[in-house]
């Protein structure tokens, strides 16, 4: 048996995946925060933001799944999938992008307080007071397909059987839990930032105490996940050496991505190490820079077995 490293799916898809999960879970968190206002503040600036920042993501990253693919003009079969193979994952996505995408900017419009040009036009002002009439039900709208588009980030590559590594349950959940802890990281580094808004500090503990739980989640998914690699079949255990035998992924990822960070924020929640604007925004920048690893490491260690 012979194995061989796949290289078609390189960095680009990784940003892609990286960018869509987190964009995405950065609407739904917001959303959340300002529909239950969450933390006793109105939150409605952070959701602005963070529906933004999301919809800028979502842009990115599916810019480059575009200019990854081979034949740009057969995008249209992408989004005609749903029809015709229902099972394809990246059909169903680009949906749940193009949903989350559009709500998104259906929230905003009643959170902006002005807007040149358009404001004096009487069909902007109806369509904003329409949003604004239905704001909480757009506002689920749009985090049902934020969520959707976190999970399916994993169940993309769960459908690829050829490949140990992809095809296993622990990467749609390991995902899933990723793209929550960057979404909470970007909201962080938001607050710090630009909205220095002392109103939300109860937000922004809630916010560092999920976040270290979420980490400690990944941390725990992580070693069980590769340990079912090592005892499962033999392109699994060749996946699991590359991983460990690569320092980037030991010291990128594993240490500085999730263990530093970790470190950080349980220290700060039981005030062994100093809070500040420095060291969470630090923790957040790891948590994001592990996000991505994690992402590139995981498509760049797929491994298929000939010849089955």
């Amino acid at each position: 048996m012979t194995y061989a490293v796949q290289v078609e799916w390189n960095w680009l898809v990784a940003v892609y995946l990286f960018l869509g999960g987190m964009g995405a879970m950065v609407m739904a968190v917001s959303i959340f925060a300002h529909i239950y206002k969450i933390g006793g503040s109105d939150n409605g600036r952070l959701a602005w933001w963070g529906n933004w920042i999301g919809i800028l993501m979502l842009a990115v990253g599916s810019a480059m799944l575009f200019y990854h693919l081979l034949n740009h003009l057969a995008v249209w079969r992408v989004l005609v999938g749903v029809f015709y193979k229902p099972d394809a994952w990246i059909a169903w996505g680009t949906w749940f992008i193009i949903f989350a995408m559009i709500g998104a900017f259906w929230y905003t419009l009643p959170l902006t307080q002005k807007m040149p040009v358009f404001e004096n036009w009487r069909i902007y002002q109806w369509f904003k007071g329409l949003c604004q009439k239905y704001h909480k039900a757009i506002g689920w709208f749009t985090a049902i397909n934020g969520i959707l588009t976190a999970v399916y980030t994993g169940l993309l590559l769960q459908s690829f059987p050829a490949v140990s590594l992809w095809h296993n349950p622990g990467i749609p959940v390991l995902f899933t839990v990723s793209a929550t802890s960057t979404a909470i990281a970007t909201l962080l580094i938001v607050q710090y930032t630009i909205l220095k808004n002392e109103q939300d500090r109860a937000l922004r503990h809630l916010f560092e105490k999920t976040d270290a739980w979420l980490i400690g989640i990944e941390i725990i998914i992580i070693f069980t996940f590769l340990n079912y690699l090592l005892i499962g079949s033999e392109g699994g255990r060749v996946s699991y050496e590359l991983l460990w035998g690569n320092p980037l992924w030991v010291w990128g990822f594993v240490v500085l991505g999730l263990i530093v960070p970790f470190i950080i924020e349980v220290g700060v929640l039981l005030k062994r190490i100093p809070s500040g604007a420095l060291t969470v925004i630090s923790a957040a920048v790891l948590v994001l820079m592990g996000g991505y690893l994690l992402r590139h490491f995981i498509l760049a260690a797929g491994v298929y077995e000939y010849p089955w």
